[in-house]
């Protein structure tokens, strides 16, 4: 898998588990402590997360890193 579709996935992912919790963008970024436009670029795939980005992201959907990733493609 490249890059791209990498991010897309990822972002993919991200914004499905988040409306899947009724969770709106700007509630998860404060909850996350991250600009609302990060997540908005990241849910579009435009931009790469951190890894620490990430593992904050996940904490606030509950989701487990190690399945979330072992879904990717």
């Amino acid at each position: 898998m490249d890059k791209e579709t990498f991010k897309k996935e990822i972002g993919f992912k991200i914004k499905v588990e988040r409306m899947r919790k009724k969770i709106s963008q700007e509630k998860l970024a404060e909850m996350a402590d991250c600009s609302l436009s990060y997540i908005g670029f990241v849910e579009r795939g435009e931009m790469s997360l951190s890894l620490y980005n990430f593992i904050k992201i996940a904490s606030v959907l509950g989701l487990s890193i190690d399945e979330f990733l072992k879904e990717l493609s």
